[in-house]
């Protein structure tokens, strides 16, 4: 009887710790974002977001512009993603594309950081763009143009591997990329786009001026596709 009343009480906590992950589970994914800023010029930022679990519905985005050299807020923007995009139109409606007007002109001189949010989530991508004379830019040392692709944790893009880099760190967006080692070398600071990412994976298909970016997800690295950037090492 005691034996049974063991079991019954092992049974009983064991379904209650199921469920509580489940219910975890659930919240984790009830607010999936996907998204990322596409551009950031002088007049405007360009990007695109959806919610994964109701593509149907467009998601609220919250531009944030931010001055590197003393962290003062510049400028916060409030748009909504449903502008249309042929480039998109293979995810469902293709209406994930959002721009918003920014006076960049207005700031005067420096090195702004340009981010954007929805459902409370940071959107990948982060762009700097600088004004005038920026003296940090002195600093960097041009690699010239390279082929820029994009990889996510997914079987298809890392197989075995997943997350994990080939110099054993985990990889993270907006921080990892793949490279040649004979080109760049392992632990290089290399800006592109503004963002500086570290060296610190390679990849079968990456050689000579190729850089493969990690992203979180694969929708992410199909909207990134093939593109051809001038590339910076940052000391």
């Amino acid at each position: 009887m005691k034996k049974s009343n063991r079991m019954q009480w092992f049974l009983g906590t064991f379904l209650l710790l199921l469920s509580f992950f489940f219910l975890y589970t659930v919240n984790a994914w009830a607010n999936q974002t996907v998204g990322i800023i596409d551009c950031a010029d002088e007049t405007s930022v360009r990007g695109w977001a959806w919610d994964s679990t109701n593509k149907d519905q467009p998601v609220d985005v919250k531009v944030v512009i931010t001055n590197q050299s003393n962290g003062a807020i510049a400028g916060e923007f409030h748009t909504t993603a449903s502008k249309h995009r042929d480039d998109l139109t293979s995810q469902g409606t293709g209406n994930y594309g959002f721009e918003v007007s920014v006076p960049f002109h207005s700031y005067g001189d420096g090195s702004y950081l340009v981010e954007a949010y929805t459902n409370g989530q940071k959107l990948t991508g982060t762009k700097v763009y600088g004004i005038g004379t920026v003296e940090p830019a002195a600093r960097l040392i041009p690699l010239g143009n390279f082929k820029t692709t994009a990889y996510c944790p997914c079987r298809k893009c890392s197989g075995k591997w997943g997350g994990r880099t080939s110099t054993g760190t985990i990889a993270a967006p907006e921080h990892t990329i793949s490279v040649d080692p004979r080109v760049i070398p392992y632990g290089s600071h290399i800006m592109i786009n503004g963002v500086t990412y570290t060296a610190e994976d390679c990849g079968g298909g990456v050689k000579g001026n190729h850089i493969d970016i990690f992203f979180p997800t694969h929708a992410e690295t199909r909207a990134y596709g093939t593109q051809t950037i001038e590339v910076y090492l940052v000391p």
